[in-house]
């Protein structure tokens, strides 16, 4: 927090294997001296402590959370599992950010045909899935749009070696979530249709968001 004035702090929490915690004589002594149910339960315990101590500080703490996991109220939720979990943590008080892995994660292939380059296994993300981003809350319960801060696109680089296969897996891609979170009801054709020409544009820029060429080997 000395290094970054920003006022939000990320403080990870999802994808913890907390059924190895069962086994570790560290993690049972610990939950039993906390007073919690078992070793499970330092997950909640652990992002309580944290969410804590950046709010103490005059942050905002923001979290990656997992369906179902209980988290501070103090912490904005970066949802990536389903849109069914965004609006869970809505109802409970959560400010949401949407991050959808099926859509708004870039380091998945854009398609799968034999010239695609190495990305993230797993499936597919082309144009059509990142507009397909749901937004919206449900109809019955439209008050939640009000917990929703945006939607954010991200892109892991485990298999992106270079800047230009960077720009490759986000444009257009990056043009389609922008629209959504700025239209959140959406018009395909008509999106289709001015992105036609801007296409152009990424072209005069130099950005590869058609072919990547010479890509790097797996």
């Amino acid at each position: 927090m000395d290094v970054f004035p920003s006022p939000y702090v990320h403080l990870g929490g999802d994808e913890v294997p907390t059924g190895e915690w069962e086994s570790s004589p560290a993690a049972v002594a610990r939950a039993a001296r906390e007073g919690l149910s078992g070793p499970r339960a330092l997950h909640g315990w652990f992002m309580d402590r944290m969410a804590g101590h950046v709010v103490r500080a005059g942050r905002r703490p923001v979290a990656w959370a997992e369906d179902g996991a209980t988290l501070p109220l103090s912490c904005t939720v970066m949802s990536w599992r389903t849109p069914e979990h965004a609006w869970a943590a809505a109802r409970r008080g959560h400010d949401v950010i949407h991050a959808d892995h099926r859509r708004t994660y870039f380091d998945y292939a854009r398609g799968s045909g034999p010239g695609e380059p190495p990305a993230q296994p797993g499936h597919t993300t082309g144009l059509r899935s990142v507009y397909d981003v749901e937004l919206l809350p449900p109809p019955d319960e439209p008050e939640l749009a009000g917990r929703v801060l945006g939607a954010q696109g991200q892109l892991w680089t485990e298999f992106v070696p270079t800047p230009a296969h960077i720009e490759y897996l986000t444009f257009p891609r990056l043009c389609a979530l922008a629209e959504r979170a700025w239209h959140p009801a959406g018009d395909w054709r008509d999106f289709r249709t001015r992105l036609d020409g801007h296409r152009a544009r990424l072209t005069a820029l130099g950005v590869p968001h058609d072919t990547l060429r010479d890509p790097a080997p797996a």
